[in-house]
């Protein structure tokens, strides 16, 4: 057997190999039906990105006519539906699609329009959204988004900021369903808030409505970043917070070390599953140190080269023996340009006087 042939057999291989891998990735389909917030390039665009970023694997269907999809098939082998549809007539089997769907109890994200999308089945917005549309106020009413005070918290809101502006006009909802969950409030000069972004279910599925998704929407990263972690909610999975939300929460600021004892180190270590990174020698480490550590010697020459190999926009939990090493290891690695660094300040002799857990 040739080397060519060994090439082409090894190659099919590996293509083969990686199949499953490639088909266990959500495939999640994209419908635009609607041409007054330009959808059509929205939605393709927003596709990519969820493509290259975060692993889906995307199908944008767009309108070809004002009441038909050019074939909605896709939607057979869908794990997640985006609708961005207005008042389409959709024909019996098309509508049929959409029903199938929604009643396998797959999980359904909709936006803006999509609260009348289909003139054919009005009961869309109240029975699988869980909405109440009608109407909306004036487009020259400018307002700002606002998360619900009772959903501070919910996966969907990560890293999404506490208030921000909204690209279009305010839609009026009120009243919900009484089986969907608010995260988002609106409002605009001199009427009463709306609600902008919920949650619902439909036959057991995970529902997912804003009442966003302007054109300048998409150019907002907390739009963005809402229905990124809508998507993930809606598959089953929750939205991490990042660094950058857990410094918030313990009010760390980024490229200042931060000195705390024993229970709050443990805490954020055991509650938001943060790097720990031990600084003592080596005889010190395998004397004992805390489960699960990463480990450079201070005392190395080469501590700055393998400390630069680390991720810089991670959370790191730093100790060494009482907490000399660590707090210059701190600001050694914070003029590196590390972001976000707790310095346990007992070290690990506290850590041990308390009777935390350790290994060897």
């Amino acid at each position: 057997m040739n080397a060519r042939i060994r090439f082409v057999i090894a190659t099919a291989w590996l293509a083969l190999a990686n199949l499953p891998a490639a088909e266990a990735k959500p495939h999640v389909v994209l419908l635009s039906g609607e041409s007054l917030y330009d959808s059509s390039a929205t939605l393709p665009k927003f596709a990519k990105r969820l493509e290259q970023r975060h692993g889906y694997r995307c199908t944008t269907i767009v309108r070809e006519e004002t009441h038909r999809f050019p074939s909605l098939d896709a939607l057979g082998q869908a794990d997640l539906v985006i609708v961005f549809a207005r008042r389409m007539e959709l024909p019996a089997e098309q509508l049929g699609q959409v029903k199938r769907y929604i009643d396998s109890g797959k999980p359904v994200i909709a936006l803006r329009t999509a609260s009348h999308a289909f003139q054919n089945w009005l009961e869309f917005d109240q029975r699988v959204l869980g909405g109440n549309y009608h109407g909306h106020h004036k487009n020259s009413l400018s307002g700002n988004a606002t998360i619900v005070s009772a959903a501070k918290g919910h996966p969907i809101l990560s890293g999404v900021a506490e208030e921000f502006k909204m690209g279009g006009s305010l839609y009026k909802n009120t009243p919900l369903a009484k089986s969907a969950t608010p995260l988002l409030a609106g409002a605009v000069d001199g009427h009463p808030a709306e609600p902008v972004a919920w949650t619902h279910s439909y036959k057991g599925n995970r529902t997912f409505y804003t009442s966003l998704g302007h054109a300048d929407d998409f150019a907002n990263p907390n739009f963005t970043r809402l229905v990124t972690n809508a998507i993930d909610w809606c598959l089953g999975g929750e939205a991490k917070p990042s660094a950058a939300d857990i410094a918030a929460k313990y009010g760390v600021e980024a490229g200042e070390p931060f000195r705390i004892g024993v229970a709050l180190f443990e805490k954020m270590w055991r509650d938001d599953k943060l790097t720990l990174l031990d600084v003592r020698t080596t005889p010190e480490y395998r004397a004992g140190h805390l489960p699960g550590t990463e480990w450079i010697d201070w005392f190395s020459p080469d501590f700055a080269a393998e400390a630069a190999k680390l991720d810089k926009d991670k959370f790191y939990l730093v100790y060494c023996a009482g907490g000399v090493r660590s707090a210059r290891a701190c600001k050694k690695m914070s003029g590196m340009g590390f972001k976000y660094l707790v310095d346990l300040a007992p070290g690990f002799k506290g850590w041990k006087a308390a009777g935390k857990a350790i290994e060897k």
